[in-house]
């Protein structure tokens, strides 16, 4: 190859190389800048490794990273085609960051940030699996480190498989076609014809549970375990034993079965996700929805009547927020808002004509009030689930184990 592009075109910005931060099999990444002198990182494909299957490879990933906003999944934030030895290669634009996984784990990781980090790891690949993709090249290299933030993203989508109804463009894999970094693949990834599903990726954390804590990646019995390092976590052991067994029937089903194990253990920093079927986004199970700002349309006054039209049909809870307030209120004028009555996306009250506009005013403030007590509400039974959640998991966990220690005991 000769030598590499010193910018890249998108359709609406310019890209300035400024280094190299690394190169794979099929391609390199760049730091580069745009014309407001801004950082990015930029992934682009070797010219002699522009194949048909690598271009939708790569569209897959660009349409992925760039369509689901995951704190924990890289974004992609733009891309295009650069003309490369006469090849046109795509290429992609990603926030920069300083630092990868493996940067983290050469200079050691406290045993008490290891859980938090893994979380954020989880998070991203559960968030990918939710939304039918599995990444099968999960290792250090490919998570991304913001220490400002202490933010772990999960990068290089490239030989990810993604479901039939997210999917761009048509893969078909040869059987010869090397997928994966031999060293965090799973044992299925290393015979050709092998399904390969998301369990490869929850393979793969198991190692980089272990390396966290150990330094070392299991390989085969008798590897460095964790008790061995840091005992007041061997009761993570047993998940690593699990998360790399050989058959993947035998592994953990899915990153929610693995959580729910780590949150019976009262790890509070762990939160299950699932998919909004509508957005498509991935979210936690417990986050409380949004309240939606009520305002005034529109508004009708006959025979003292005040019809007043909201930009929504207000929930039960919210009309019951409105109707008993439990913060300071000014009463409207001849309508106290317990008498107010709602039908659907309006509102009707009494209202001297006099009073119409002060009645107005202040339904106006009321309705900032109802929101805020019912965002407050809302809040606090996705605690409250939360909560009931996890003591749930310890019991479950709790009376599993009892049942464990009786059962090892029965001789027969």
């Amino acid at each position: 190859m000769s030598n590499a592009p010193q910018s890249f075109d998108s359709a609406f910005e310019t890209y300035s190389v400024i280094g190299v931060l690394g190169e794979g099999g099929s391609g390199r990444v760049f730091a580069v800048k745009n014309g407001n002198g801004n950082e990015f990182a930029l992934k682009c494909l070797f010219p002699n490794r522009v194949s048909t299957e690598k271009r939708k490879r790569f569209k897959n990933e660009v349409d992925f990273c760039g369509k689901h906003q995951h704190p924990n999944i890289i974004r992609v934030l733009d891309s295009g085609l650069i003309l490369w030895d006469g090849v046109k290669c795509p290429f992609y634009v990603m926030p920069l960051f300083p630092m990868t996984l493996r940067k983290l784990l050469e200079k050691g990781i406290a045993s008490d940030r290891v859980l938090g980090l893994l979380n954020q790891i989880l998070n991203g690949v559960e968030a990918a699996h939710l939304c039918g993709v599995t990444h099968r090249d999960l290792k250090p290299e490919n998570v991304l480190f913001d220490p400002k933030q202490d933010n772990l993203v999960v990068a290089d989508f490239g030989i990810a498989h993604f479901e039939e109804d997210i999917i761009a463009t048509t893969v078909n894999t040869k059987a010869t076609t090397k997928l994966a970094n031999l060293r965090y693949s799973a044992p299925e990834q290393r015979v050709p014809g092998s399904k390969v599903d998301h369990r490869a990726d929850i393979f793969a954390a198991g190692l980089i549970l272990n390396e966290m804590f150990t330094g070392a990646v299991p390989q085969g019995t008798g590897y460095k375990s964790i008790m061995s390092v840091v005992p007041e976590y061997s009761y993570l052991d047993p998940l690593v034993d699990r998360m790399i067994q050989q058959n993947p029937a035998a592994r953990f089903g899915s990153i929610e079965e693995l959580k729910k194990e780590l949150i019976a253990r009262g790890n509070e920093f762990v939160v299950l996700q699932e998919v909004k079927a509508k957005e498509r986004e991935v979210v936690s199970s417990n986050t409380p929805q949004q309240v939606i700002p009520t305002k005034i349309l529109e508004a009708d006054w006959q025979s003292n009547t005040l019809s007043i039209r909201l930009n929504r049909v207000p929930e039960n809870g919210w009309v019951q927020r409105f109707k008993q307030p439990r913060e300071n209120f000014t009463s409207i004028a001849g309508a106290h808002p317990s008498q107010i009555q709602f039908n659907r996306d309006k509102a009707l009250m009494h209202a001297d004509e006099r009073n119409v506009q002060t009645i107005v005013d202040l339904f106006k403030q009321h309705l900032a009030i109802a929101d805020r007590g019912y965002q407050r509400d809302l809040e606090e039974e996705a605690r409250s689930r939360d909560n009931e959640q996890r003591q749930r998991l310890a019991r479950e966990r709790e009376e599993a184990e009892r049942r464990a220690r009786v059962l090892k005991n029965i001789k027969i």
